[in-house]
């Protein structure tokens, strides 16, 4: 049994990696006994799912998640950048199944910023935004700092929301937590974060219960 996970593909952001996207899902598609998507797979933050869907590079990439997830059994843990992706794109629903965090077999699978203690006390205020008045949110919201191209290697916001992580790993008895939000890649004992699209190019296999971190060739 083969799974992988993914996260933080931004589709919708003008500086994610479309080209690799595209790769990881064809590699995916032949490889993959089933797929966890851990969250920020679109970016609604900054792009419509409407406009997603008809400007390129957007548009193709996001033809190649909806193959992918026919061909492979597919969770989506949403996450903050695609926040309520379900009311917005109603046919991400035929595909596969979506959630804000699940266990299976010992692995608790979610985005991440639920230990962003930042996340989690702007949550209503940007939901209600994001909800109510997206073109508003997009207008105006257009540097969040979780896609930023990182200077440093590992970032005192990364730190943080692991050092949460780890919390909530010794309070739950958990085998393994996987997430995404960071962007920062990592596989620290129980703590296992996919990294991104974006800077890293990162995610993780999981094989006979354990999940091991790897990288797409940046050329």
């Amino acid at each position: 049994m083969k799974i992988y996970c993914i996260s933080d593909l931004h589709i919708g952001y003008e500086y994610s990696n479309y080209p690799k996207i595209k790769e990881i899902l064809e590699l995916i598609t032949g490889s993959a006994d089933s797929l966890i998507l851990c969250g920020d797979i679109l970016d609604l933050w900054r792009t419509s799912i409407s406009e997603i869907k008809r400007k390129e590079p957007m548009k193709s990439t996001y033809n190649a998640l909806l193959s992918t997830v026919q061909e492979v059994p597919t969770t989506y843990v949403w996450g903050n950048h695609d926040y309520n992706v379900w009311k917005k794109n109603k046919e991400i629903e035929k595909y596969m199944k979506i959630t804000d965090d699940f266990t299976s077999k010992g692995i608790y699978y979610c985005h991440g910023w639920r230990f962003d203690l930042q996340q989690r006390f702007g949550s209503i205020l940007y939901g209600w935004l994001v909800e109510r008045f997206p073109v508003l949110y997009q207008l105006f919201f257009k540097k969040p700092y979780e896609i930023k191209a990182k200077e440093e290697k590992y970032s005192v916001f990364s730190s943080a929301v692991h050092d949460q992580a780890r919390i909530f790993i010794k309070q739950k008895k958990i085998k393994y937590l996987i997430m995404g939000h960071t962007h920062d890649p990592l596989i620290d004992g129980k703590l296992v974060d996919c990294g991104d699209m974006v800077d890293s190019l990162s995610f993780v296999i999981i094989e006979n219960g354990k999940p091991r971190l790897e990288k797409m060739k940046r050329k």
